[in-house]
């Protein structure tokens, strides 16, 4: 609990930097980061994430907040469609493989403005203060939405605000392991805090 604490006070502190709110010093790289956890702290970090987004205004640290879950996102178009409930007959009949390439083909997760890049879109596009931007549900979603994917296309569409993806697993800076043990995928384009943090300190 003492590392996740220190964690999570570094990330007030980084999130409070002019520099981060409008990505500079990036090497015209994107301003997207991942804070890994391990998924015993789960529950710690939902609080944590609610409870920055809450007290981070412009009034405060000079930025919003603000939180994207991806399962709730997820789940809010395939009730949209009426798919929600037909997927769950769907999973039983053709199994679970079958279900994730439906769900990806649903919701575009291919193309750059996929449906879940399109809520992010809409919903910050009239932000006129700078504005960042929290990813939560990876490890809900998971696996009928994959991270790498998300942060692929995202970065796309939405690369004036920097995105902090909260990922309960481990990623180095290439590969992404999710719940600290299974291979997720690999995926560069965006910065590990933890290395961000060490080079802050050095």
């Amino acid at each position: 609990m003492a590392d996740l604490e220190k964690d999570l006070k570094r990330l007030r502190e980084k999130i409070a930097e002019p520099d981060f709110q409008h990505n500079r010093g990036l090497s015209n790289e994107v301003g997207y980061y991942i804070f890994d956890y391990r998924p015993e702290d789960e529950l710690r970090v939902r609080e944590a994430v609610a409870d920055i987004a809450g007290s981070a205004t412009v009034a405060t640290i000079g930025a919003n907040v603000r939180v994207f879950n991806l399962y709730d996102m997820m789940l809010a178009v395939l009730d949209k469609y009426g798919y929600r409930e037909k997927f769950a007959q769907f999973e039983q009949e053709q199994g679970t493989a079958t279900l994730i390439r439906e769900i990806n083909n649903v919701l575009a997760m291919n193309e750059e403005h996929n449906l879940i890049v399109q809520q992010i879109a809409a919903r910050v596009q009239a932000e006129t203060a700078p504005t960042i931007i929290f990813l939560t549900g990876v490890g809900q979603v998971y696996p009928l939405l994959r991270a790498h994917k998300v942060l692929n296309t995202m970065n796309q569409v939405i690369d004036q605000m920097p995105v902090v993806m909260f990922y309960p697993g481990k990623y180095d800076g290439l590969h992404l392991s999710m719940f600290g043990s299974i291979q997720d995928d690999n995926y560069y384009r965006a910065f590990s805090l933890r290395r961000v943090w060490n080079d802050d300190e050095d």
